[in-house]
């Protein structure tokens, strides 16, 4: 019975130990200049040395590197390598990609594919069109209630759902953003009649975009309904994209993530749609 107990004292440690490292990894990962020791320990909530201990196995397997001057802790090139070969192998890049680069070069703009993954959408694409290209980098965390993808996220969901997601009072990221609820579940209920979602200067001055959801379809002999998989969606600067051209624009990603959805599934790349997501009553695709 002790043997048992010190082997399930240990497990436990282990798990809090490996929990901890990808904690590490995935504030390393959106931290632009570094963290320092005492940061990472503090948002571990553990002493130095438990830190230390962390930092120093990942640097050896060569996940992160400490710069030399600032002694600040960065993830290396090894971590989003490790993204690219799950890509590559589950074939989710070599189907999706020709679509988005023809959506890109049709628009001439910034496209975005995101997958659901647990539940909640992920940048894992981008394909840049002719035009100058934007200073948006399509891994880092979106936020729900501002941006197009996070908005047509949101519509696939019920409002009791999106209470959840994004509480009661909404950040405001610019002077355009979304802050109430209520005028949050308007803009989803207009997104769930046309399938369109708009981000006009909603999460960064001068900057619109349009998302929709992929719809990929259930297993006829099982008779499931069709689930949301992912997002498409163009992003362009309010200074050379008109509302004509956003209008345009929609038609293409509509166009664009029918045929991501006709494409799916990916035996593979279906593990990235955990959630099931029904399609809400009176969306028009």
């Amino acid at each position: 019975m002790a043997k048992r107990t010190d082997e399930a004292a240990e497990l436990g440690l282990n798990l809090v130990t490996v929990r901890r490292t990808l904690a590490v990894l995935e504030m390393l990962a959106d931290a632009r200049e570094g963290l320092s020791l005492s940061e990472i320990a503090r948002r571990l909530d553990v002493n130095k040395n438990i830190a230390l201990r962390i930092l120093m196995t990942l640097e050896e397997e060569n996940y992160l590197y400490r710069h030399a001057e600032t002694k600040h802790y960065f993830a290396g090139f090894k971590v989003s390598n490790l993204g690219l070969r799950v890509l590559r192998s589950n074939r989710l890049q070599a189907q999706c990609q020709p679509i988005l680069r023809q959506l890109a070069e049709e628009c001439g703009e910034l496209v975005l594919f995101s997958v659901m993954d647990h539940g909640a959408p992920r940048w894992v694409m981008a394909a840049v069109g002719r035009r100058q290209r934007l200073q948006i980098d399509p891994m880092t965390s979106l936020t729900p209630h501002a941006t197009a993808t996070g908005k047509a996220w949101l519509s696939t969901l019920p409002d009791e759902e999106v209470a959840k997601v994004v509480g009661e009072r909404l950040e405001p990221l610019t002077p355009f953003t979304v802050t109430t609820l209520d005028a949050l579940l308007g803009q989803l209920a207009e997104i769930r009649r046309t399938g369109l979602a708009i981000s006009n200067q909603e999460n960064e001055t001068g900057i619109a975009a349009v998302a929709t959801p992929i719809w990929a379809a259930g297993s006829a002999t099982q008779g499931a309904a069709r689930r949301c998989v992912g997002f498409v969606s163009i992003t362009a600067p309010v200074s050379r994209a008109t509302p004509q051209d956003f209008a345009r624009f929609g038609e293409m990603v509509r166009a664009s993530a029918a045929r991501l959805g006709e494409a799916w599934p990916l035996p593979e790349a279906d593990d990235y749609a955990a959630t099931v997501t029904q399609i809400p009553q009176g969306l028009i695709l």
